[in-house]
């Protein structure tokens, strides 16, 4: 195996258990009133459930080290690799960066429309970057130690809108249930009750496209990285001959 295998063996062990750690954190009712004892739990946050998702991704990116492959070649390729391959395409890199990038833009515009500062007593400085900074760092890293072939766009896209559309369902359904309970109107989200109807679904719709942007860029980098490999080869190739 090349050095590079090795560096993307300890990327995926690290974060897997950063990950791991993260999940393992549990909301406490302080200063979360209701919001918290609602149907759903933790599990209502993107965030929680994207580490979930990183997490079992890493898992797979460890086993394939040691039972799979690493190759650019379709026809070399083990089925352990093609389903991490898909799954980074469709979800992983896409959701991972999205998590990031929509975390921080909002709270850097305005914190309380996503964290408000009382969740500082419930949530450390390093946990915050374990949830919100590392899944899209570490998958940015990941891509340039694994090999990845894209699925088509119609495959890629029908994967990222199917778990975009299943988080949202989940999130009105926890809505639902919050009224059923408290008779109130309270989204997983502060910016989410802040937005009259009109502009919560342009929001949705927003983030949506947004994710499927993401998905483009994720495409065009590893489409980038696989050209300069190919290169490094042809040229590696030429001087043996």
């Amino acid at each position: 195996m090349a050095f590079r295998d090795y560096i993307g063996l300890l990327i995926s062990i690290s974060t897997a258990a950063a990950m791991f750690w993260g999940c393992s954190f549990e909301i406490q009712q302080i200063m979360m009133g209701e919001l918290v004892t609602a149907a759903g739990g933790k599990y209502k946050f993107l965030t929680i459930l994207n580490m979930y998702l990183q997490m079992f991704y890493y898992v797979l990116c460890i086993i394939n080290f040691f039972f799979g492959s690493n190759t650019i070649e379709l026809e070399k390729q083990t089925k352990l690799q093609k389903l991490r391959d898909f799954l980074f395409a469709g979800v992983v890199f896409p959701i991972g960066t999205f998590v990031c990038i929509s975390f921080w833009g909002l709270y850097h515009f305005d914190r309380k429309l996503i964290f408000p500062e009382a969740l500082d007593k419930l949530v450390s400085p390093l946990l915050n970057h374990v949830m919100h900074t590392l899944p899209g760092v570490a998958i940015w890293l990941e891509n340039l130690f694994h090999y990845h072939r894209y699925p088509s766009r119609l495959a890629g896209f029908l994967c990222l809108l199917t778990a975009t559309g299943a988080y949202t369902a989940w999130i009105h359904y926890l809505h639902h249930l919050h009224w059923v309970e408290f008779k109130m109107s309270l989204w997983v989200y502060p910016i989410l009750n802040e937005l009259s109807f009109m502009y919560r679904y342009l929001f949705f719709l927003g983030s949506t496209l947004f994710s499927v942007g993401l998905y483009l860029i994720g495409e065009m980098y590893t489409i980038f990285l696989t050209g300069l490999r190919m290169e490094n080869a042809e040229r590696k190739k030429k001087k043996n001959q």
